[in-house]
């Protein structure tokens, strides 16, 4: 009995160095086994694997690292040698650069809705004020432009005196309101730039205007 008792202590021994020495990132994920799951069933930002960057709460930055960003758990998956691993916490910063865009996904922000202190976003602008995007479903690529995505059901938030408020391009007013202390600065720049917002760059550029200016008052 004793034999088979050290047998069992030694494998387990034996296996839990294994899977330690098969992660040459230092980021001490948990080792999981792949789900499949295609189209709107799969729980991945990007199906792909990309060689990305990860920040961890000690403030360390592990790079090359290849990452894949499950939304449904709100939690980072990477591969190391032959292992696939999972971070459930412990990871405040992740980047994943596709070759045609960058994201960079953050947490630490104010709780909103269903959404924790722990919940990422993807920063879109990161001045005083900031431009986030919660993703809910996968980024899917239009077949007639391989660099043109469509992100069903995103969500924008502006960071504005430590709240996050949920806004829409096709509501001018729902982050109009937010800058009402510099209102006449803004129609004028909305004017003179023709900012349409079609798109979230018109957003950021009215936002950079709005961190612009108010440094220049000295944020009064």
């Amino acid at each position: 009995m004793k034999y088979v008792l050290r047998f069992f202590l030694l494998s387990s021994f034996l296996w839990t160095n294994a899977a330690i020495a098969q992660d040459s990132t230092g980021l001490s994920g948990t080792p999981y086994q792949e789900t499949a799951a295609d189209g709107e069933n799969s729980p991945y930002l990007f199906k792909e694997w990309y060689s990305g960057t990860v920040r961890t709460s000690d403030d360390r930055v592990h790079d090359g690292v290849k990452v894949r960003y499950d939304l449904k758990k709100d939690e980072v998956e990477y591969k190391a040698d032959s292992g696939l691993f999972r971070v459930s916490s412990g990871v405040k910063e992740f980047t994943i650069p596709t070759g045609t865009d960058l994201y960079i996904f953050k947490n630490g922000y104010p709780a909103v809705g269903e959404q924790t202190d722990k919940s990422f976003y993807r920063v879109l602008y990161d001045g005083n004020t900031k431009l986030l995007k919660k993703y809910v479903k996968p980024i899917k690529v239009e077949k007639a432009s391989a660099t043109r995505t469509l992100e069903p059901n995103a969500k924008l938030y502006i960071l504005k005196n430590d709240k996050l408020n949920p806004v829409q391009l096709n509501n001018r007013n729902s982050f109009l309101k937010l800058l009402s202390e510099e209102k006449n600065k803004m129609n004028y720049i909305i004017r003179e730039s023709q900012l349409d917002f079609a798109a979230e760059d018109d957003l950021i550029t009215l936002l950079e205007e709005f961190d612009s200016y108010k440094a220049g008052r000295g944020g009064n």
